[in-house]
């Protein structure tokens, strides 16, 4: 054993629903429970380390995308693709409230710290805050140009911070209903965001490969971490504080952030890593992966700082630059109130970490609580409000190329750096698609196929997807029905890509399963095993040709919306079209 398998190790691994899993849960509080939302419509709750479901939810008449505990882990609520949200008490398995008003799928939850209050944003681009007792809407947040990926309540239970795919990040005062500050240097949609539980600071992740700190006093950005191979998909702070765990599909990182740093890094293989929990001296991660979810423990006292070596890998500094000027106003944003009473904030301190180096950070404040058990949403240390909106007449023409103003010429040596730049980034993106082929065909070259396949489809890169089904292709010797089963869930997201030539491999890798299992999956659905003499491997064979016979009529109505495209892709298209009308 390795001395990184030591330190980390893959748990256990489960089907968890009937259909493909959309979302899970670990609960905040003992990090022991675990929630999972499929398209099977339920909400499946598992003690972490049994394989065995302690209770399933049911009642949304969707699939489930999201879902969330509270902080007492007394209540789960799960979001569908309906836009209806059902909150359960854990212990009575029963549905206690149903919330209305988004017009699209439910993307993101999460519980106020305090109260029986809570927040959800979604793909209509809104996040609404809920109270839970009254089965009322008490505001509704707009703003934001994307889907609402996260959103979390600041410790204090003052402020909601919201990340959406448009890349920005909007902290909301729940006093006022407004925007206190835009954070806009993301470059791309917003993946998670925690607050330092005992600072104001603020972490934020995105598909643009970085993290991003930020100080809640002043809103400076205080640093950035060089970019990963791959999209961090989750972070979480210590407990105390003192550093931040981030996953990507392929990786858990230890940053620290004054300056940015790598404390140490694990080459973890968990595929979509959902969420990250702190427990007792060990960080647990799980991930899903079609009907499957998998669940990871590292060992937190065995690495970088708390194991007493606080020499970073590697220096990841990017410093952020000082503002010369005041910061421009943020967006246009608008709240939409009701006639109910916001939530109450604060009700004890929040314990301080030992004193750092930085000698102007700020720690969330207590306030003392009204006659009525409340406490007013008043700060009393006001954060700076954004600066006025400059006059765009004022703002000069910048290069694209330079951003150095318009006086100055771009030389050649300018031109070539930018370049290079560009090249760099093309040459690490085909790198690590070649690292990941070669994976593929290690795991390939033991003779295990549906292995390798896993492993492919498992690193969620469409590109090394297309690259293995044209392989697939180009060896028909190699396929049978449990390939085909493994292979069609990957074509239906497939079908969602933007690139033609995705488009098109998808569409004759479908086209291969159809003329050469068409009639198989037909002859055994219309003739299902019956009663009386046992044939197991008829039997296997029906299920295998039932669940083709599924995914094919899910992805037959992606083709159907495609039908129209014109040129080659749209021939294609009606190809497949026409050949499925031979066996279905």
């Amino acid at each position: 054993m390795t001395f990184q398998s030591k330190r980390a190790w893959r748990l256990q691994e489960f089907a968890a629903h009937g259909g493909n899993v959309n979302c899970l849960s670990i609960s905040p509080k003992s990090a022991r429970l675990l929630a999972t939302g499929g398209e099977d419509r339920k909400v499946n709750l598992w003690t972490i380390g049994s394989p065995t479901v302690t209770q399933s939810l049911s009642g949304h008449t969707s699939g489930v995308d999201c879902v969330g505990f509270d902080c007492s882990e007394e209540h789960v609520v799960g979001g569908s693709a309906s836009g209806t949200l059902k909150v359960w008490h854990i212990d009575r398995a029963q549905v206690i409230r149903t919330l209305s008003g988004h017009k699209a799928n439910v993307s993101s939850i999460g519980f106020h710290p305090f109260g029986k209050f809570l927040a959800s944003g979604s793909m209509d681009t809104n996040v609404r805050l809920w109270d839970t007792r009254r089965q009322g809407c008490l505001c509704t947040y707009k703003g934001h140009g994307g889907k609402i990926n996260c959103l979390k309540f600041s410790p204090d239970g003052k402020w909601v911070v919201t990340g959406s795919e448009d890349g920005l990040v909007k902290l909301w005062d729940l006093g006022s209903s407004k925007v206190l500050h835009e954070f806009t240097q993301h470059d791309a949609g917003i993946t998670d965001i925690q607050f330092h539980p005992c600072e104001l600071l603020l972490a934020t992740s995105s598909s643009d490969k970085t993290v991003k700190f930020w100080d809640l006093e002043t809103f400076d950005l205080v640093s950035t971490t060089s970019p990963q191979a791959k999209p961090i998909r989750r972070v979480v702070y210590s407990p105390e504080g003192e550093a931040l765990f981030s996953g990507a599909e392929d990786s858990l990182r230890v940053y620290g952030w004054e300056p940015a740093r790598v404390y140490d890094s694990l080459c973890l293989f968990w595929g979509k890593v959902s969420d990250l929990a702190v427990q007792s001296g060990q960080l647990m991660g799980a991930s899903y992966q079609h009907t499957n979810v998998s669940v990871w423990v590292v060992d937190i006292a065995k690495l970088k700082p708390f194991n007493g070596d606080l020499t970073p890998l590697v220096e990841t500094a990017v410093p952020a630059e000082t503002p010369s000027a005041p910061a421009p106003k943020p967006a246009a944003a608008a709240a939409v109130g009701g006639d109910m009473a916001p939530p109450p904030a604060v009700r004890g301190a929040l314990q301080r970490t030992p004193p750092r180096a930085r000698k102007n950070l700020h720690h969330w404040e207590q306030q003392a609580p009204t006659s009525q058990g409340q406490v007013p949403f008043r700060r009393d240390k006001q954060p700076t409000p954004p600066a006025a909106e400059p006059n765009p007449a004022a703002i000069a023409k910048i290069s694209l190329l330079d951003n150095k103003g318009p006086t100055e010429t771009v030389t050649e040596s300018d031109f070539l750096h930018h370049a290079a730049t560009g090249h760099r980034s093309l040459r690490d993106n085909l790198e690590e698609r070649l690292r990941n082929l070669q994976l593929v065909k290690s795991v390939w070259a033991k003779g295990d196929l549906k292995e390798a396949l896993d492993v492919a489809l498992g690193l969620d890169d469409q590109g090394v997807t297309v690259d293995l089904f044209q392989v697939l292709l180009a060896r028909p010797a190699v396929w049978d029905l449990h390939v085909c089963t493994i292979v069609l869930p990957s074509l239906r997201v497939l079908f969602h890509s933007k690139h033609e030539n995705h488009l098109l491999v998808a569409c004759a890798t479908l086209k291969h399963v159809i003329k050469s299992f068409g009639q198989l999956i037909k002859d055994n659905i219309n003739a299902p095993p019956v009663g009386g003499h046992i044939d197991i491997t008829r039997e296997e064979r029906y299920k295998k040709c039932h669940l083709c016979h599924q995914q094919i009529a899910n992805i037959s109505r992606e083709v159907t919306r495609h039908s129209q495209t014109q040129g080659k892709l749209g021939s294609a298209f009606r190809e497949i079209i026409k050949l499925s009308e031979s066996y279905y």
